[in-house]
């Protein structure tokens, strides 16, 4: 039988992000802007946000992130608001495309990674890249025979969540579902996704 495997690293799915795509998208880069981006549940409850201001001018081309982050264990609140400068590179026929430089330094080691997207870890307080955080992804966490929607089988993904119940110690700690509560969700969704299809197209 496949196993579901875990692994000590968060995802990305873990973490909440913004990427240059999604100001491309909103038309961000038009000189100055300034936005909010919320992040939603999947019952549509706003879960988090952050204020969003880009810069793009001949002598600085950056973004200002600025937040709220609340400590669970003392109920701390401690404000964040600072820059992350861009690059661009150019495109194959006209214009340029944008890249965030990674503004993390670990233990006074700069980071400075062209990177497409940016990640708030869980517990962390600043949006950095993938590399930094160490970061992999849900994907990675199962083995090939064990991804729901390739193999197609729903038997199987039953027995994966049945198996993953019987590793389930607590459901929530410091008032947070955890890790394995939360992949136990992203398998049930993924498994009703494959019961629809299944329904709509008759296999």
């Amino acid at each position: 039988m496949g196993r579901y495997h875990w692994n000590k690293k968060d995802t990305v799915e873990d973490c909440r992000s913004v990427s240059i795509s999604f100001l491309k998208r909103y038309d961000y880069f038009c000189g100055y802007r300034s936005g909010r981006i919320v992040w939603k549940n999947c019952y549509d409850d706003e879960k988090g946000s952050i204020g969003i201001a880009v810069s793009i001018t001949d002598s600085e081309k950056y973004a200002r992130f600025y937040y709220t982050v609340t400590d669970r264990s003392s109920g701390e609140e401690t404000d964040y608001d600072y820059k992350v400068n861009f690059t661009t590179t150019p495109c194959n026929f006209v214009g340029v495309r944008y890249w965030f430089i990674c503004p993390l330094s670990i233990n006074r080691v700069y980071c400075g990674r062209r990177v497409a997207t940016l990640y708030l870890a869980p517990g962390a307080k600043y949006f950095d890249c993938r590399n930094c955080y160490d970061l992999s992804y849900e994907s990675r966490n199962e083995t090939r025979s064990g991804r729901v929607g390739v193999s197609g089988s729903v038997p199987k993904a039953e027995r994966q969540i049945k198996e993953l119940y019987s590793q389930i110690k607590r459901w929530t700690y410091k008032s947070k579902h955890t890790k394995k509560i939360r992949k136990l969700q992203v398998l049930k969704q993924r498994m009703d996704i494959y019961l629809f299809m299944s329904e709509m197209f008759g296999k």
